[in-house]
C-alpha cells in the first residue's frame, strides 16, 4: 500500500517536457506491477535462483541479500536466472573491450537515427526502440566496464524483424521483452497450455481466482488479455503523467492487441485443419503484409491521442547531432 501511495505521489510531478512525463510515469507503471508480481505473487527468496549462486540467498548477509534481489528487480527477462523467459536473442560472446566498444558505437548509431525523417508510424514507433537501445546500451557498456556483470548479461534488448510475420510473435520476440516476466501474450496457446514456465505469474493467479481449468482455452485465452491488460495498465500510468484527463488513453491499443491475435490463431487453426495451407514463401508474404497492415490499423490508437496531447512536438534529445551539424539548431 506504501508503494502503491508512492506511485500515485510519483504521477503527480512533472519533468517538464510531456514525452519525458510518458515515459516517467510508464516506468512508475512498471515499478508498482513489478512490485505486485514480486511482494505477492512469487517468493523470489525461495523460488529465485541465479545460475552462479552456490548457497541458499537466505543464509547470506542483509546486505548480500539486498543485492540479490536488487538483481532480480533489474533483470525482467531473467538473463542468468532460473525463471529466463524463452526466445531471447543469443548472448554477446565478445570480450569486455569489444562489447564496450560495440555498445558504444551502438549507442551513437541510433541516437543519430532518431533525427532522420520518417513516415509518421514508423517514425512515432521508432522513438521507443531507438529510446530504449540508447539506454540499455548505456547502462550495459557501464556495466560491464565497471565489473559489475559479463557481457553474456546482455543480450540485445530486441527480436529479429525476420520473426514478426504474426501480430503474436512481432510483440513476442521482435519487440522488447521487459514486460514477459509479468505477461504470458508473446507466447503460443500450446505453449501456455502445455508448459508452466510461460504462464503469466499475475494471469496465472486470475485464472485460478477464476476457477477456469488449467489447459482449456479459456485458461489460455485468460493468459493473453491479462498479458495485454498490464501492458496498458502500465502505459497508462504514463498517459496519466502527461495529464490527468489522458489516463487510459493508450490502453485501447493494447486491448485490440489480443483481438488480433486471437483472429490470427483462428486463421492458422483453420488453414492448417483444412490443409489448405500456402507454400513457406507465400505464407511469409501474407504473414507479413498482414502485420504490416494491422499495424497501420491499430498503431493510431496508441498515437493520434498522443499527437494532440502534445507529445509529438516534445524534443527526443536536448541536443540534436544531426541539426547540429546542419545549423539549423534553434
Amino acid at each position: 500500500a506504501g508503494f502503491a501511495l508512492l506511485c500515485y505521489k510519483g504521477l503527480q510531478y512533472t519533468t517538464g517536457d510531456k514525452l519525458q512525463n510518458y515515459s516517467m510515469g510508464s516506468t512508475i507503471g512498471g515499478q508498482f506491477f513489478t512490485a505486485l508480481h514480486l511482494l505477492l505473487i512469487v517468493e523470489p527468496i525461495r523460488q529465485y535462483r541465479h545460475l552462479t549462486d552456490i548457497d541458499d540467498p537466505r543464509t547470506r548477509p542483509l546486505l548480500k541479500r539486498v543485492y540479490w534481489a536488487g538483481c532480480i528487480i533489474h533483470s525482467p527477462r531473467g538473463i542468468g536466472w532460473n525463471y529466463q523467459t524463452p526466445h531471447d536473442p543469443d548472448r554477446p560472446t565478445m570480450k569486455r573491450g569489444s562489447f564496450i566498444i560495440s555498445r558504444v558505437l551502438q549507442r551513437v548509431n541510433y541516437i543519430s537515427r532518431i533525427f532522420i525523417p520518417l513516415p509518421k508510424i514508423v517514425a512515432w514507433m521508432s522513438t521507443p526502440y531507438a529510446g530504449v537501445r540508447i539506454q540499455y546500451y548505456f547502462i550495459s557498456a557501464i556495466s560491464v566496464a565497471l565489473g559489475l556483470s559479463t557481457a553474456a548479461d546482455w543480450p540485445d534488448p530486441y527480436g529479429r524483424w525476420s520473426d514478426a510475420y504474426t501480430v503474436r510473435k512481432f510483440w513476442g520476440r521482435t519487440w522488447h521483452q521487459m514486460m514477459r516476466r509479468m505477461g504470458a501474450f508473446c507466447y503460443s496457446c500450446k505453449q501456455i497450455l502445455n508448459n508452466e514456465q510461460y504462464l503469466s505469474p499475475i494471469g496465472k493467479v486470475v485464472v485460478q481466482a477464476s476457477g477456469f481449468e488449467k489447459g482449456t482455452w479459456i485458461s489460455s485465452f485468460t493468459q493473453l488479455s491479462v498479458g495485454f491488460f498490464v501492458s496498458g495498465a502500465m502505459h497508462s500510468f504514463g498517459d496519466a503523467m502527461v495529464g490527468r484527463k489522458h489516463f487510459g488513453a493508450s490502453f485501447p491499443f493494447f486491448i485490440v492487441q489480443v483481438v488480433a491475435i486471437v483472429a490470427e490463431d483462428f486463421v492458422i487453426d483453420l488453414t492448417g485443419r483444412l490443409g489448405k495451407r500456402p507454400s513457406t514463401k507465400v505464407s511469409y508474404i501474407i504473414s507479413f503484409a498482414w502485420v504490416f497492415s494491422w499495424s497501420v490499423i491499430s498503431f493510431p490508437l496508441y498515437i493520434d491521442w498522443a499527437v494532440r496531447a502534445g507529445l509529438g512536438s516534445c524534443e527526443i534529445l536536448p541536443v540534436s547531432p544531426i541539426r547540429a551539424a546542419l545549423g539549423l539548431w534553434k
